[in-house]
């Protein structure tokens, strides 16, 4: 969903933490830093940790320790704590980045087309999502599917973002769609169904998505040529 940094949303920030993201309550469960170790500053603390989660979780499975994170990552596996309180609470994380990263190269996909059409955009969308799920196959199946999370929150921001298409067309007067909210859900399901037939078995059909996606899109959208 596809798939822009994310800001920290896995939850408020531990009590005793300063700015630098060091705990100064206590004792740093991480260890002395040894000396000529550069500190990082928390942001490339957490993207570290972020590509070392991504790494473990799509090579070795869901059940992967925090140890093997932070081993990948290259810290200490105290300094993983430091950042994420639990696993569930790193892979919340993760699902976050990868739905703000769908987002973002959607954005930027319909940002190169200028000022799209409703249908075009549409389309846009439906290229990106085709991609993005090649792309990011088995890390989706783990954070989403190998997590229990349900196919709706997977879907959420690319509920949002076909939303805001079809309600700007409604705006615009280019679409006059009676419910631009269901005439969303519908397209984003429709082509989401279209993905699963055309992905999987036996190899991705990619032209075969796309002409489906082109005779369709518009149908729905009331912008067929009569």
């Amino acid at each position: 969903m596809a798939s822009a940094p994310p800001s920290n949303t896995s939850g408020p920030d531990p009590s005793g933490l300063n700015t630098a993201g060091l705990n100064t309550a206590g004792p740093n469960p991480a260890g002395p830093n040894p000396a000529g170790r550069r500190r990082e500053s928390p942001d490339v603390r957490r993207t570290q940790i972020l590509d070392g989660a991504t790494q473990v979780f799509v090579e070795r499975g869901i059940d992967a320790s925090m140890a093997e994170v932070a081993e990948v990552a290259g810290i200490a596996k105290g300094t993983v704590y430091l950042y994420f309180a639990s696993k569930a609470e790193l892979l919340a994380e993760l699902r976050v980045r990868y739905l703000e990263r769908f987002a973002a190269t959607v954005a930027d996909a319909l940002g190169r087309l200028g000022e799209p059409t409703t249908q075009a955009a549409v389309e846009q969308f439906a290229a990106c999502l085709f991609d993005w799920s090649q792309e990011n196959y088995a890390l989706h199946h783990v954070l989403f599917h190998a997590a229990g999370v349900s196919e709706e929150d997977a879907f959420e921001r690319g509920r949002a973002l076909m939303s805001e298409l079809v309600h700007r067309g409604v705006e615009t007067g280019e679409l006059h769609t009676v419910d631009p909210d269901l005439t969303a859900q519908f397209l984003l399901d429709g082509v989401h169904g279209l993905l699963m037939a055309t992905m999987h078995p036996p190899t991705p059909d990619r032209p075969r998505y796309d002409r489906a996606v082109a005779e369709l899109v518009p149908r729905v959208l009331g912008t067929a040529s009569p």
